[in-house]
């Protein structure tokens, strides 16, 4: 009898340092896993500027237009003035709407420029169509009001030949408002809206607005 309660206790002790020895190592998997994850987030993602033949970006500091790019960009400020050159304005477009489609045409300076144009097509979010339609609803495109064509942000967008993708993808454009801290940027479209000009894609890589 004794010796059955020995073999008892012992198997007993057996289980017991079992379970200890897997939730060890279910712990030593998941830390792993977590350094794993955290080594690849740490890696510095790649940044290259396919619209400017893969060339890396860098700091631009007498960038005129688009300053929230100077510390890291992939455009240059005589390349601006020769896109930025090529194109007419929206007729009725407000000072919002101006400034967003300013916003839009920056993403030739964006330093992360490979991960939403591609093959010389420009992928914008979902969420900054529609901000950008918002603000220019009410403006005249090809003779008719704009929420008159389209009901929302992705059929502007799309209208205008660029691929529409939730931002959540992190492969399309967003610019956020709030980093405009310059009036820099504002007056410089003031003054290209004076030439008869207005940031936006034109032939092959910027396409017609008007």
């Amino acid at each position: 009898m004794f010796a059955f309660n020995v073999n008892v206790h012992l198997l007993y002790m057996w289980v017991v340092v079992i379970n200890l020895l897997v939730v060890l190592l279910l712990i030593s998997l998941s830390l792993v896993s977590a350094n794993k994850e955290r080594t690849l987030s740490d890696k510095p993602k790649l940044e290259y500027c396919p619209f400017f033949a893969n060339r890396a970006p860098n700091i631009q500091l007498g960038l005129k237009n688009c300053t929230w790019f100077r510390e890291n960009s992939c455009c240059r400020q005589q390349e601006i003035d020769a896109i930025f050159s090529r194109v007419k304005p929206l007729r009725g477009a407000s000072p919002a709407c101006q400034r967003y489609t300013n916003y839009l045409m920056c993403y030739v300076c964006a330093p992360n420029q490979n991960t939403f144009y591609r093959v010389e097509s420009l992928t914008v979010c979902e969420e900054f169509c529609d901000a950008w339609y918002e603000a220019c609803q009410n403006a005249v495109l090809k003779g008719s009001v704009i929420k008159e064509l389209y009901s929302n942000g992705s059929e502007y967008c799309a209208s205008r030949r660029f691929k529409v993708q939730p931002a959540e993808t992190s492969s399309c454009y967003y610019f956020d408002a709030r980093r405009d801290k310059s009036e820099a940027s504002r007056s410089m479209v003031w003054r290209m809206l004076l030439s008869g000009v207005l940031i936006f894609p034109c032939i092959q890589r910027f396409r017609d607005f008007v």
